[in-house]
């Protein structure tokens, strides 16, 4: 049976001496019964929890996207939760000094602009500084742990959505990333991953017997995760992503799209196994709160090699059908359209408006990725098929 790396931490063997501990962790650091891991560290005499750290979103991964989240404390076991999405998201020194282990529990998509990862680099980076040791606690790669695709990081665009220098979906479980991470840059901290027991890739989520533990609030569930990868994408436009709406990240759309003629330029680009309808939303939240907005829903059903592809197709219809409508924006203090920093480059971007094809768009900005590609199967943790 399948059992993810926090029910094989709590299994293995520690020091009968309590470990001071600290836990980076949201909703998701949960066992098959969906006990918390902070609940199961403060219940374990083989630890003392000092403290919780959390991503985006938050401890409960309810906070809205993008919004910086404070301080606060854990009531029920009196210990203070400090936000690596706030003032600061490196923790500072002082507050890994005092610990023997840090602990990274997080369900995360193999999507490089999903910020786990970031805060998952970060807090690699000061535990090495100060020499405290850390556990990944893995948990699956939701696109399933094979495929690469996408734009490498490329220079000029690193921001919180682009942390890391890999492509957009980089095919490696938090435990492999992190390994790889570590090896990089020559870590000399101790590194150990609990892996998942009974795993291979790739392998659809819904066969591991397993809860989903909603990550971030747009993520309901593993079908909107498997086309988020493209997209999402649709952030750095004018055009909705979903969000607020029942299906986010697979109803695009926006009050002034003319759904029929977007779904009639995109079937004929879309991979076999996408399917695409119109659609009408009333986002609750985020772009074009309240206003009915009409357009396409995607579906896929299975994790796809080509999800990266999809967005850009999607975005290149809706410009083919809606010319001079959709437009890039801008965000305040950043350089580039925001689009650029979620592709990790602005080859995406002009080849759009270069009036270049979707294929011919992915072929021109993923330099580097088939590189990526074998580099990382040396820190292969399961099989892959």
């Amino acid at each position: 049976m399948f059992k993810p790396g926090i029910e094989v931490f709590f299994e293995s063997s520690h020091s009968s001496v309590p470990i001071r501990v600290a836990a980076v962790t949201n909703f998701t650091g949960r066992n098959r019964e969906g006990c918390h891991l902070v609940d199961l560290l403060a219940d374990d005499p083989r630890f003392d929890l000092v403290r919780i750290f959390t991503p985006e979103h938050g401890f409960s991964s309810n906070a809205p996207d993008g919004e910086h989240v404070a301080n606060s404390r854990e009531s029920s076991l009196n210990v203070d939760i400090i936000s690596l999405y706030g003032q600061n998201k490196k923790p500072e020194h002082d507050l890994l000094k005092d610990l023997d282990l840090l602990v990274y529990d997080i369900q995360d998509l193999g999507v490089r602009f999903y910020t786990y990862i970031s805060t998952l680099r970060n807090v690699m980076d000061v535990a090495n500084e100060v020499g405290t040791a850390v556990a990944i606690l893995d948990r699956p790669d939701i696109m399933g742990g094979k495929a690469v695709e996408g734009p490498m990081l490329q220079t000029g665009f690193t921001s919180f959505v682009g942390h890391l220098p890999i492509a957009l979906r980089y095919g490696l479980t938090p435990g492999e990333l992190a390994q790889w991470w570590h090896d990089k840059n020559k870590m000399t901290n101790q590194l150990s991953v609990y892996c998942c027991e009974d795993y291979l890739c790739p392998i659809e989520f819904e066969r591991l017997e397993f809860p989903w533990f909603k990550p971030s609030p747009s993520m309901p569930d593993t079908d909107t995760a498997l086309m988020y990868p493209g997209t999402c994408l649709f952030e750095g436009t004018n055009i909705s992503e979903g969000r607020g709406s029942d299906y986010p990240f697979r109803n695009l759309g926006a009050p002034f799209i003319n759904a029929e003629r977007w779904l009639e330029c995109i079937r004929p680009v879309l991979p076999e196994q996408v399917m695409a309808t119109t659609t009408s939303f009333t986002p609750t939240f985020s772009k074009f709160t309240g206003e009915k907005c009409f357009g396409i829903k995607l579906t896929c059903e299975h994790p796809i090699d080509d999800s990266v592809y999809t967005g850009v197709a999607a975005l290149w219809s809706l410009m083919q059908s809606h010319p001079g409508q959709m437009e890039f924006t801008d965000r305040t203090s950043l350089e580039h359209p925001f689009i650029d920093y979620l592709a990790g480059t602005d080859l995406i971007r002009k080849g759009l408006l270069a009036n270049e094809k979707p294929r011919e768009i992915i072929r021109n900005s993923c330099a580097g990725t088939q590189e990526f590609a074998r580099e990382r199967e040396r820190f292969f943790l399961y099989p892959r098929n």
